[in-house]
This record gives C-alpha cells, structure tokens and sequence, in this order.
C-alpha cells in the first residue's frame, strides 16, 4: 500500500483502490495500486500521493465522473485517466 506524502492534514485515514489508465498504466502492476490519504482529502490528493506529474486527469470515483475538489472516503474505487491525443 503506497502511503500519502507528509503534509496531509485531515481525518482517520482512508484506503482507496486506484487503477491507472494509458499512459500511467505501467507505472504499477495492472496499472493497480492501493492508497492511503488522510480523511477528507480529495482526489487530486492522489496525483501527489502517487507521484503523478502535473496534468489535466480525468478522475472516475465508482464509476462516475469526480471533480478533483471531491472528497475520498475509505473504499473509494478511482480510476486516474490521462490527458490523450490523437487525430
């Protein structure tokens, strides 16, 4: 389990599950991983909990579309898509 960096003020912690899509996928196996956040942190707390390089992401929190304001609570299934280009 991959652990918050320091900084994180908040509740007892919660547990995620977090998959990884396109580009970030190969980053953990099965583009899996889960992580601990402080409670009440919100989901743009995993781009910095994962070490994730600044970026536009599209955030699913049990399948549906996050703001990146919204809070985690413990359980949460998120997926972390990529910015993609294509043409």
């Amino acid at each position: 389990m991959i652990e918050p960096h320091g900084g994180m003020a908040g509740g007892p912690a919660v547990h995620v599950s977090v998959t990884l899509k396109g580009s970030l996928a190969g980053r953990f196996p099965g583009g899996r991983t889960d992580v601990e956040v402080a409670g009440g942190a919100a989901v743009e707390a995993l781009i910095e909990a994962l070490d994730l390089p600044r970026s536009s992401y599209i955030f699913v929190v049990n399948g549906a579309t996050s703001v990146r304001g919204a809070p985690l609570r413990d359980g949460d299934r998120v997926q972390v898509i990529p910015p993609m280009a294509g043409g």
